[in-house]
């Protein structure tokens, strides 16, 4: 039964977050199904999907959690950090406003998770470089100056989706 879904050392909870449209979603589906859908529509309340990969030495059953960047699903926030070790706050480089709130995300997160939580900055939509509006520059010294990792990914490509969640279950240990 080796390497099936049910064999695994370690569950870690990691939460996406982010404003609404930036790509959460995809990045949840090209990471556990391979897939990504152009008319993704806005995520109602909150979805999980789980991936078991090798961690070192360990196998790992990541468990994604994919919620709605809307206001009015707030009130679920505190059920939807507990028990996450690792975050994924997600902006869309070419949106500059998606990337302006990535404090308040921030806060928020502070706010309900664990203070040990790992947190990486995730600016998506590389595949749309022609229309970038936030340097990456600006955003990797962002992430340096409070203490997070950093990575650039496109989800409809699939740039970095592997190393993203990777690292971020790596730094979990």
């Amino acid at each position: 039964m080796g390497g099936s879904e049910e064999d695994y050392n370690f569950v870690f909870k990691v939460v996406l977050i982010g404003e609404s449209g930036v790509g959460k979603t995809n990045l949840l589906s090209r990471f556990t199904r391979n897939e990504f859908n152009h008319d993704s529509r806005t995520t109602i309340g909150v979805e999980f999907s789980t991936r078991t990969i090798l961690v070192g030495d360990a196998l790992v059953k990541a468990q994604i959690w994919d919620t709605a960047g809307l206001e009015r699903y707030r009130a679920i926030t505190s059920a939807y950090y507990r028990g996450a070790v690792g975050a994924l706050l997600v902006f869309d480089i070419t949106k500059h406003q998606t990337y302006d709130v990535v404090e308040r995300w921030l806060k928020e997160l502070y706010d309900h998770a664990e203070a040990t939580i790992v947190v990486m900055l995730v600016g998506n939509k590389t595949d749309l470089a022609h229309s970038r509006e936030v340097p990456t520059e600006e955003a990797k010294m962002y992430a340096e100056n409070n203490g997070l990792l950093f990575v650039e990914t496109s989800a409809l490509d699939s740039t970095n989706v592997e190393l993203a969640f990777e690292t971020i279950l790596r730094g979990c240990f």
